[in-house]
């Protein structure tokens, strides 16, 4: 459904369905203006590197330093953390001797 709304008040009947055509049919004259973006296919192989050393390889590091928090209280909340998690094994509670 398409809602035509005329602001002239002397409007054309020529005028009306050349706006029709070009605002609902062709689109506005701006989606059809050509762009370019500087890409780089490149930078994510080059960038992989920084990456895995920052986060580790798979994210592993960057989702542990989000769970010890921002506040300055990290080495505090990592021995919590350490201290909880001691014997287990992937959340299993694994035998020991």
């Amino acid at each position: 459904i398409t809602a035509l709304v005329l602001t002239a008040t002397n409007a054309s009947p020529i005028s009306i369905v050349r706006d029709l055509v070009q605002f609902n049919l062709a689109g506005h004259p701006v989606l059809h203006k050509s762009v370019e973006w500087p890409f780089d296919s490149e930078i994510g192989i080059r960038r992989s590197r920084q990456y895995q050393e920052l986060n580790g390889r798979l994210g592993e590091k960057g989702i542990e330093r989000l769970g010890l928090g921002v506040d300055g209280y990290d080495r505090e909340r990592l021995a919590q953390q350490q201290k909880r998690d001691e014997g287990h094994l992937n959340g299993i509670d694994y035998l020991t001797p």
